[in-house]
């Protein structure tokens, strides 16, 4: 009687430890705002001919390690886009924005009479947030010499409850493609049957593709091809929305996109 009683309470011990550890692995995603900024020689960029570079973007506040792949892949995208040193290593945002001014100062000594400033900018926020996905929006304005500057939208896609970086085989069935080409040739004047890069644009292997950067908002979802992506920075860039209810059916969770 007392092994079995012992036997019992053993269980019960080993269930309350394992529904413990699945307390423990749930996770509550909350974003709070960070802005990292600085300018060269404490210039006012209010007052014009200032070198200077403001990072804001959207960070997980928990410790856990959903928020801190999220927050790795976030920190990733910022130095991809912001810094042209090809560091092997991940950057925190504090160093991208001091690598930035020390770069600029390189440059200023090596030609003397160099004298453009340096801007780069850059709004990250969400867009969307639920128990599926957590979609994010970044604008950045940078412009480092040279004849123009560079202006993007990017858009980065997460599993709310892995934290993986989502790709676009990951949001849409296969069929969506077929879908988003015709829209395209229709938007584009481009004749069915012709080539996809009949009226100047530059697919690779003059093949359609789905843009780097899809938007995921509350009701709709934004194709958004950034200058040079798909045509010469002259063309600027291109998108195309979709309400959920025109791409309900490619969507492989539909719990991904909120009415």
């Amino acid at each position: 009687m007392k092994k079995a009683i012992l036997s019992a309470l053993m269980i019960l011990i080993l269930f309350s430890c394992a529904d413990e550890e699945k307390n423990d692995e749930i996770e509550i995603l909350e974003f709070k705002q960070e802005t990292v900024e600085n300018s060269y020689n404490n210039c006012d960029p209010e007052n014009g001919d200032c070198t200077f570079i403001s990072l804001s973007y959207p960070v997980a506040k928990n410790d856990g390690k959903i928020s801190k792949k999220i927050n790795l892949e976030v920190e990733s995208f910022l130095q991809n886009t912001v810094d042209f040193t090809e560091s092997d290593s991940i950057q925190s945002p504090r160093k991208l924005v001091d690598q930035f001014l020390q770069n600029y100062e390189r440059t200023a000594a090596d030609f003397p009479d160099y004298d453009l400033p340096w801007e780069a900018t850059m709004l990250g926020k969400v867009i969307q947030q639920n128990e599926e996905l957590v979609s994010m929006e970044f604008t950045t304005d940078m412009f480092t010499g040279g004849a123009h500057g560079y202006n993007s939208v990017s858009y980065l896609n997460f599993d709310a409850e892995t934290g993986k970086l989502l790709v676009v085989e990951d949001l849409f069935s296969s069929e969506f493609i077929k879908k988003a080409e015709q829209d395209f040739r229709v938007k584009q004047n481009i004749p069915e049957g012709a080539s996809i890069n009949n009226t100047g644009f530059f697919f690779e292997n003059e093949k359609f593709h789905l843009p780097a950067n899809i938007g995921v908002y509350p009701g709709k979802i934004v194709l958004h091809y950034n200058a040079y992506e798909i045509a010469p920075y002259s063309a600027g860039s291109f998108r195309m929305t979709y309400s959920r209810a025109e791409i309900s059916e490619y969507l492989k969770n539909k719990e991904t996109i909120e009415e």
